[in-house]
This record gives C-alpha cells, sequence and structure tokens, in this order.
C-alpha cells in the first residue's frame, strides 16, 4: 500500500525530510522524484516503512513511546 510521506510522517512521530532521506538510501521502499520540492509527489510502502520502524526500534534509535505511537498510527491506517 502506497501512503503520501507528506500525510504520515509527522503521524507517526517523524519530520517529512527524515522520511524522505531514508527513501532516498533505499531503506524503506517508495519513490522521491527529482526536484526541489517532492513533498507532494513522493510515497513510501506502509509494509517497508514498518519494518523500518521495527528495525529503528531494535537498533535503539526510537524510544518504546515513539515506537508504539509509530505501529499504532500504521495499523489504523492498514485497518483503513
Amino acid at each position: 500500500m502506497k501512503l503520501a510521506i507528506y500525510q504520515i510522517a509527522n503521524r507517526i512521530g517523524m519530520h517529512p525530510r527524515e522520511l524522505l532521506r531514508a527513501v532516498r538510501e533505499g531503506e524503506v521502499s517508495g519513490d522521491v522524484p527529482a526536484g526541489d520540492s517532492p513533498a507532494k509527489q513522493a510515497w513510501v510502502d506502509l509494509l517497508s516503512l514498518r519494518n523500518y520502524i521495527q528495525w529503528l526500534y531494535e537498533q535503539e534509535k526510537l524510544d518504546e513511546t515513539r515506537y508504539l505511537k509509530a505501529i499504532r498510527q500504521l495499523e489504523a491506517i492498514r485497518r483503513g
């Protein structure tokens, strides 16, 4: 499932630029169009993002509260 980065980033506690960087570096599946203002066209894959959040938590780069908030938001989106 594709999600627009500008719609999901703040809901999961990440800055959109942080998520854009993760997509550009291949840590998360998605697409960031070339140009100065990719905000409305950039997207990320829901499952890939969930795995990335889990990996960040396992690497102790996310605290438990931020991790649980992100997972809750992703599950709510998945359920529709």
